[in-house]
């Protein structure tokens, strides 16, 4: 159901892809897992990625589904390759990339690509095959530079945050960039229209502490920008289409203490103070779509079994709206497109079911609701 609060709504145009839509099943209860890993990407020409576990003959396979705008349908899953935990990221010229943990028992992280989602290159290992390494997280930039991080695990048992890019399909550098004790979540975040290198990311550490960073040189050196106590980070972040590239604007939102969603904002580095948006009990679960400044930025969170679509229209408005609710008997592991960007409509997947019986939903959305 939709709710509407504002006095004047200028509806938006009509979009061409089935509201809610099966497109897959799966036996693995992970299938679309980790809410920073984008199960989901869209082309300039209007195809939609989607990428997903399953179990099959003892062993964790990676399959794929896709949606073709010129046929107006989805096309049937098929096998990928081996693997687990996969992530999607497409660049500029709409090449696909896809990182992934191998099912060896020393995880390793993997990298193929592929400009049409049916025929990849040969998978490469990003990572050091000495460790176990999981969690990989990526993003694009203007220089065509695949930023992956992922976490490592040290023969002391701490864990370390990577860093690796990828140009083409070239491993460029790795590095380490911070060791934790315990590193539970990672975010990443280039531009959403491919303006420059700039790159925001974030770490959740030691259960409940976050720290959020930004650099503008390929990792030479970065800035720490906020710290708070929390899970579950999110960024989105593009710029002011009226200033083209001189006015950079990021969105930080994630789950506090309290289990509320807050949400920090990023202009040229300034910081915001925080400001919690309404939701309805207890948030579990969050992600986050492209951001359109100054309007602001589409999210999705899960709350008592049930995904909000809502929308923020930043901190010093202080005024969210929940553009949309989606029920099912067990929902979870929502993924949103992040890229490439759409200033109209939000495209998503989610899981619903239990045990090893999961159906994969995909449905779109209109991003928000014009003020006027």
């Amino acid at each position: 159901m939709k709710k509407y609060l504002l006095i004047t709504v200028i509806t938006l145009l009509t979009v061409g892809v089935t509201a809610q839509t099966l497109i897959a099943t799966s036996n693995h209860p992970g299938a679309t897992a980790n809410h920073n890993q984008r199960k989901i990407v869209r082309s300039s020409s209007g195809n939609i990625f989607v990428v997903f576990v399953d179990w099959f003959n003892q062993q964790n396979l990676i399959k794929g589904v896709m949606y073709d705008k010129n046929n107006g349908q989805w096309n049937n899953p098929f096998e990928i390759i081996n693997g687990h935990n996969p992530t999607l990221s497409i660049s500029n010229e709409n090449i696909i990339h896809l990182l992934y943990e191998s099912n060896d028992p020393i995880t390793k992280i993997r990298h193929m690509s592929t400009d049409n989602f049916i025929n990849w290159t040969d998978s490469f290992v990003v990572s050091d095959t000495s460790f176990k390494c999981k969690l990989p997280v990526a993003d694009m930039d203007e220089s065509g530079n695949l930023n992956v991080f992922y976490k490592q695990t040290n023969e002391d048992f701490t864990e370390s945050l990577i860093y690796t890019r990828v140009n083409g399909d070239s491993l460029i550098e790795s590095k380490s960039i911070v060791t934790k004790s315990e590193i539970n979540d990672i975010a990443i975040a280039n531009h959403l229209q491919y303006f420059n290198n700039y790159l925001y990311f974030a770490i959740q550490y030691n259960q409940d502490s976050l720290q959020f960073y930004f650099t503008e040189n390929l990792m030479e050196n970065f800035d720490t920008l906020y710290t708070a106590i929390g899970q579950q980070p999110c960024i989105t972040f593009n710029s002011f289409w009226e200033y083209s590239t001189d006015f950079n604007c990021a969105r930080f939102l994630y789950i506090d203490p309290d289990t509320q969603l807050v949400e920090i904002e990023c202009f040229d580095l300034a910081v915001s103070d925080p400001n919690q948006l309404e939701t309805f009990g207890l948030v579990e679960y969050v992600c986050v779509d492209d951001i359109a400044p100054p309007i602001g930025y589409s999210y999705l969170f899960v709350e008592g079994g049930w995904i909000f679509h809502g929308f923020s229209y930043g901190v010093s408005w202080q005024w969210n709206e929940i553009m949309e609710t989606v029920s099912g008997l067990q929902i979870s592991n929502p993924s949103i497109a992040y890229k490439k960007f759409n200033f109209e409509y939000i495209d998503f997947i989610w899981m619903d079911g239990s045990g090893y019986n999961f159906d994969i939903y995909y449905m779109r959305d209109e991003k928000h609701i014009w003020l006027g």
